[in-house]
């Protein structure tokens, strides 16, 4: 079972970088989480965002549920996914 980190960031947001760097930084030491990168400037991005109810960039939504804002702490990302079971990705 894989858990899933939809990050979604913006070209004009100056804390994105350093979440993304965060995240790839964390899905490094964990094995069964994947982040997948979303453009909020792309449609489809936008769109999904929308569905997520996200007010601001950077936004990391864990397995479907859970959001957290700015630039995680990895240590909150890593009570985050290990609080999530019930939207997990069959790998």
């Amino acid at each position: 079972m894989y858990h899933r980190l939809d990050f979604f960031f913006s070209a004009h947001c100056p804390s994105c970088p350093a979440a993304l760097r965060c995240l790839r930084q964390f899905a490094s030491t964990r094995p069964n989480v994947i982040v997948v990168e979303h453009d909020v400037e792309v449609s489809a991005s936008r769109e999904l965002a929308k569905r997520y109810q996200l007010i601001a960039t950077p936004a990391l939504v864990i397995d479907g549920a859970s959001v957290l804002y700015g630039v995680p702490h990895p240590d909150r990302v890593a009570a985050r996914v290990d609080e999530t079971t019930d939207h997990r990705v069959e790998g």
